[in-house]
């Protein structure tokens, strides 16, 4: 058997480059090795789910863009393929004073990196999740 491209690995990683050299390159005929059973066995298959938004990385960081793109990449990818995913957010807190200035640098952080449903809890509100 004869293959344009042979990628190792199932993973997420494996898997996102095979769609996507196929979806940019039609024509390409493309093998995907892996050792076991079934794709996604290993770390992919036991992560935590979390699509990351680059919240903590520097703005305009390639950290950070490809945080942002691959957020994009993974809702549109979900949706075109009635995939289901809850974008549920997330919650940071300071467990002292102390880390009330990382909270704040977070958030400005996180507006930069274009994320706009941020915003800062008191006491009360975060009882409510």
């Amino acid at each position: 058997m004869k293959s344009d491209i042979i990628i190792v690995g199932g993973g997420i990683v494996g898997l996102a480059t095979a769609y996507q050299l196929k979806a940019k390159n039609p024509s390409f005929s493309i093998t995907l090795i892996e050792k076991e059973k079934e794709v996604a066995s290993h770390q992919t298959g036991n992560n935590s789910g979390v699509i990351h938004s680059g919240l903590y990385y520097k703005p305009g960081s390639l950290k950070a863009l490809n945080c942002i793109h691959g957020y994009k990449l993974m809702v549109a990818f979900s949706r075109k393929h009635e995939i289901p995913f809850e974008l549920c957010g997330k919650i940071v807190v300071a467990t002292s004073q102390n880390e009330i200035p990382l909270l704040t640098n977070l958030h400005e952080r996180g507006k930069q990196n274009g994320l706009r449903e941020l915003k800062e809890l008191s006491k009360e509100e975060l009882k409510e999740y």
